[in-house]
């Protein structure tokens, strides 16, 4: 897959770039399917590899991760019971996700609200809403390359105060689609039947699930959690 990818992007101004910038930059452009699927599954193929271990440390190491995904699903066998479930249902190739869907239209007191989730992306897909959003201030039809560039050299950089388009919170509100929320993937398994046919069977599908999960390295897990999701429940005074 990284091959291809480096062939595809050979002697372009991205061939350097990361998988998943490429995946994102041409998320959008149809003429270039053939570069985000193989730029977007070599992201998710090595998100896939780096979420598990032959010597993996166990979540019970990891008390604050472990409570933060209890708060959400109830109970570890319950989160287990979920995401495997989920990939076993699965009708076709993909990946399952554990996410942490961070909130942006609620900023609050300055403290970031989330929650955990588990998402599904089918084929190549990327579970990253930037991916499906492009920001065009400007119309091409009836503008060019320089009122483009004075357009976007117009542009305030003062990100003082808590809201507005271009404070901190209206940037990064902006590269989401409309109702997007900042998805922050921490774990994810490969339902690609190549993955798992040649080693468990035509019906062995649920059995490598189950041999996955308990390969999980819960440090790679932790070390992509994002802090807010890791720290204690804090309650507001209405």
């Amino acid at each position: 897959m990284v091959q291809k990818l480096n062939e595809l992007t050979a002697g372009e101004p991205y061939e350097n770039a990361q998988s998943k910038a490429i995946a994102l930059q041409f998320a959008r452009d149809p003429m270039a399917a053939s570069l985000f699927n193989h730029a977007s599954m070599s992201h998710n193929n090595a998100f896939f590899f780096q979420g598990f271990s032959t010597s993996p440390l166990q979540l019970e190491k990891m008390p604050s991760l472990k409570q933060s995904l209890v708060n959400t699903f109830g109970s570890i066998d319950t989160l287990r019971a979920t995401m495997l479930d989920t990939a076993s249902a699965m009708f076709g190739p993909g990946f399952v996700w554990l996410i942490w869907a961070r909130d942006l239209d609620n900023p609050g007191s300055g403290m970031r609200k989330g929650a955990w989730r588990i998402l599904t992306t089918y084929l190549a897909g990327t579970p990253y809403p930037e991916a499906g959003y492009r920001q065009q201030g400007l119309d091409a039809n009836t503008q060019n390359a320089g009122s483009y560039n004075d357009y976007m050299g117009q542009q305030p950089v003062n990100s003082v105060g808590a809201f507005g388009a271009f404070s901190r919170q209206g940037r990064e509100q902006a590269k989401l689609p409309p109702g997007g929320t900042n998805v922050m993937p921490v774990l994810c398994v490969n339902t690609w039947e190549h993955v798992w046919l040649r080693d468990y069977g035509m019906n062995g599908k649920r059995r490598f699930l189950h041999d996955w999960w308990e390969a999980v390295d819960w440090s790679e897990v932790e070390n992509k959690t994002p802090m807010e999701a890791k720290e204690p429940l804090r309650f507001e005074r209405a």
